[in-house]
């Protein structure tokens, strides 16, 4: 009885909740809006200019780790100990290098995406409450919170072209 109540309780806040009573529904894909605009793919073009040493560098030590992996396996059973602490060693050294250089790229796209977060949530909050205003909404919702939508609803593109028109 007391589970078929806090289920009536439920419902009852679903039905009674202010979405229930929305008669303008719109979605938008604010992290795809983003991602989409002009200001995102010059950020995203400028990392991947910058970081193409630091790839190229990640790439090699790749291939020098893969190099070492496969002459121990090759060679290991004949190999002194002395050779195979040396090679050991320089496997080890290779990957910290490998891990160092990995966290330093990582943490500059990071701070990248920080920066570009930064300077673009603004105007995507002001464009989406302009948006909330001209299209009369009385909600929003972020597209991947709901199970359909017709293309009529979905605010993507009109945010991304706001972005890409806004200075």
């Amino acid at each position: 009885m007391r589970s078929f109540i806090t289920g009536l309780g439920l419902a009852a806040s679903v039905v009674l909740s202010p979405a229930a009573y929305a008669n303008n529904v719109a979605v938008a894909d604010s992290q795809a809006a983003v991602l989409a605009s002009n200001a995102a793919k010059q950020t995203i073009d400028g990392l991947n200019t910058s970081l193409k040493s630091q790839r190229e560098r990640l790439e090699q030590l790749r291939k020098d780790i893969t190099g070492i992996q496969e002459r121990f396996q090759k060679d290991g059973s004949v190999m002194s100990d002395k050779d195979k602490q040396a090679l050991q060693a320089q496997a080890q050294s290779k990957l910290n290098d490998y891990n160092g250089t990995a966290e330093g790229v990582q943490r500059r796209i990071e701070e990248a995406q920080t920066a570009m977060l930064k300077t673009l949530m603004p105007k995507l909050e002001a464009i989406i409450d302009d948006l909330r205003k001209e299209g009369n909404y009385d909600v929003i919702v972020e597209k991947k919170y709901v199970i359909w939508a017709s293309p009529t609803a979905d605010l993507t593109k009109k945010i991304t072209d706001r972005l890409n028109a806004a200075k």
